[in-house]
């Protein structure tokens, strides 16, 4: 898992209310090991036994309140056939 930390700012929130801090992460790992469920489960509160497989990407993201702060994390859930070509 790799997670990405910024300050937002107003030009980079112009499209929703603006957030205090941005956490963007990245779940990779091996397959059927439940990053789709974590991800489903923490932006939509949903749990499938019978998931399948993803296939590319997966993207969604969820404001939460802490200590009065707005915080946008922003979640990627990588399929099992993600390669990188330098």
């Amino acid at each position: 898992m790799c997670i990405l930390f910024s300050r937002a700012n107003e030009k980079s929130m112009a499209e929703s209310a603006p957030a205090d801090y941005i956490f963007k992460i990245v779940l990779t790992g091996d397959s059927g090991v439940g990053k789709s469920n974590l991800l489903s489960r923490f932006t939509r509160n949903d749990f499938s036994l019978e998931s399948r497989s993803t296939i590319g990407v997966e993207f969604s993201t969820k404001e939460v309140q802490v200590d009065g702060k707005t915080i946008k994390v922003q979640i990627w859930d990588t399929g099992k056939l993600i390669l990188f070509f330098y």
